[in-house]
């Protein structure tokens, strides 16, 4: 299954200076979760209150996403946000933007001029999902065992001014039974930041039963769930902890708060998406996660936390840093911190090659893939293969004109330097950086890339431990949609599940896990579907036409030390 797209560049946290603190505008926000017959939460009431917004007549105060890389929202109607200000009640009219290819954003118009502090209020109740439902961003806000769960983006209307507020976020969870917990991003309970109005959308939030690791949360670094994993949790959250020390050692901001959000899908398929200083991810009933399992979907969503282009290009033109970097260092500080052995760290990146070589889409440029991204889940895979491939590269250039004195390392080390002294590091700054280690190559490379030219692997990359070879391969073919594991969708007619007998909306009663099939080119796909009411048994070789490609094998006589780059 692979993994989904994280929209970090639409979700960048843009945390204020402390200086900024004492200038920005207060907006308090109040999170009140109902109680539903059964015991869990119901409904969760929104305020909101800050103070003179200066919005003129028929201008825009709030905003949110009808939908958002192909999830929808709650998408309020006008009348279902009362606001208040100084003078009494506004009325709203909805307006919705034109679409993008990320999505539609919808903003609520006051009739008049707004007048001293503004207060705002508004209530969700959780997204209804089945089998059925479509595997994306885990953005929608959820309901489990005893509370709900979700991103700010699915239930937020938010001002539309995105200069930095002093933001308060309280829970009354005064309705609830006792025991209750309600936990943002940000830590539990009542929390403040300096930080645009945007935060509170890209961050997340669980309330109600909320069960955590350590038991008792923390301010550093804790995992919180509603229903229990059909994992070993403690083993997951000492293994997380200790990655995420590393990494946050490694890219210089050691002691960064982070938190991480588990929730069960009803469907065979997980999937993770990185938010503001926390991720969440999702699995299923038999602890589904990703092709490449659990440790290595923790870590790319980790490694989202830090290497990122701010210089305000498209986001179809730096996904490839974005997810190339989360790929590359995923699994290098998975190997440096001793988490990965050198022969599971060979099958990762083995993996990587393979999906990017076996993807249809590998001769499109950047842009291109960027305009399909959210209507063909194979275009998003494009960034991340491309990137890692391309960082690879780049890291054995570096490495060969400096006789191994330098690294991508300092590349990446330095843009997130640059970024935390207050600038911004763009396509043509990464470059400029390049060109400074391996002269005009740098510029050659980097157009190839972006153009979509078919990347070969550097000699020496991964080296001197290992080697890359030129394979033929079967690719990996499920024949319908992978991110929709309990109904079969947009089944592929010349596929191998077609020719098997498969039909458009068959129901998926049991399947072979799908990373067990993606790891194995002799491994038949085992199916139970329902159609009319009967029930079926189909089996095929979930493989399509032979594709050329590279892999990397262990040099002979390599010791493991040699590995560890």
């Amino acid at each position: 299954m692979p993994r989904l797209q994280h929209l970090l560049l639409l979700c960048v946290l843009l945390i204020a200076p402390a200086a900024w603190a004492d200038e920005s505008p207060p907006l308090s926000v109040t999170l009140t979760p109902r109680p539903a017959a059964d015991g869990g939460v119901d409904r969760l009431e929104v305020q909101l209150q800050f103070s003179a917004p200066e919005i003129d007549a028929a201008d825009a105060l709030l905003r949110m996403p009808v939908t958002l890389v192909s999830t929808p929202t709650a998408a309020y109607e006008a009348d279902e946000i009362e606001v208040r200000d100084a003078r009494g009640r506004l009325t709203l009219a909805a307006e919705d933007a034109e679409p993008t290819p990320e999505g539609v954003y919808r903003h609520y118009l006051a009739d008049r001029a707004t007048e001293g502090e503004v207060t705002v209020t508004y209530a969700v109740t959780p997204r209804a999902v089945s089998s059925e439902t479509r595997n994306g961003p885990l953005f929608d806000l959820r309901a489990q065992d005893g509370g709900l769960m979700g991103a700010g983006v699915y239930f937020f209307a938010l001002p539309v001014v995105e200069t930095p507020y002093r933001i308060s976020l309280n829970w009354d969870l005064s309705a609830l039974p006792e025991g209750a917990r309600g936990v943002w991003s940000f830590g539990e309970g009542e929390r403040s930041v300096t930080a645009p109005a945007s935060t509170l959308a890209f961050s997340f939030y669980a309330v109600g039963a909320v069960a955590s690791e350590p038991e008792a949360g923390a301010d550093d670094f804790a995992l919180y769930w509603l229903s229990h994993p059909p994992f070993d949790i403690e083993d997951v959250a000492a293994g997380t902890r200790a990655l995420y020390t590393y990494m946050s050692e490694f890219f210089d901001d050691p002691g960064a708060p982070y938190r991480v959000f588990i929730r069960e899908n009803p469907y065979p398929a997980g999937g993770g998406t990185a938010l503001a200083q926390s991720f969440m991810f999702g699995y299923g009933a038999g602890g589904e996660t990703t092709s490449d399992g659990l440790q290595m979907l923790l870590a790319h969503e980790m490694a989202h936390n830090w290497p990122r282009l701010n210089g305000g290009d498209p986001h179809a033109l730096t996904a490839w840093y974005t997810e190339g970097t989360a790929e590359f260092y995923s699994s290098l500080l998975a190997l440096r911190a001793g988490l990965l052995d050198s022969g599971e760290f060979l099958d990762i990146i083995n993996r990587r090659a393979d999906a990017y070589y076996a993807n249809p889409h590998i001769r499109l440029s950047n842009e291109q893939a960027g305009q399909i991204f959210w209507s063909d889940s194979r275009a998003q895979r494009i960034p991340y293969g491309r990137g890692f491939i391309y960082l690879a590269n780049v890291d054995a250039q570096v490495r060969a004109a400096s006789d191994g004195a330098r690294s991508l390392d300092d590349l990446v080390v330095t843009v997130l330097a640059r970024q935390k002294a207050g600038e911004t590091v763009g396509l043509s700054d990464w470059v400029a950086l390049l060109q400074a280690e391996i002269g005009d190559e740098a510029q050659a490379g980097f157009d190839g890339m972006i153009a979509g030219q078919a990347l070969a692997p550097h000699p020496d990359s991964f080296g001197p431990c290992l080697r890359p070879v030129q394979v033929s391969h079967r690719p990996f073919q499920l024949g319908f949609d992978e991110m929709r594991l309990g109904v079969v969708a947009d089944l592929l007619p010349e596929s191998a599940a077609a020719r098997a007998g498969l039909a458009e909306g068959d129901e998926i009663l049991s399947i072979t896990p799908v990373r067990e099939a993606q790891g194995d080119e002799d491994r038949m796909m085992e199916m139970t579907i329902r159609r009319d009411g009967a029930t079926y048994g189909v089996s095929y070789l979930p493989r399509g036409e032979p594709v050329s490609g590279w892999r990397w094998e262990r040099v002979d006589g390599a010791p493991d030390s040699a590995c560890a780059l």
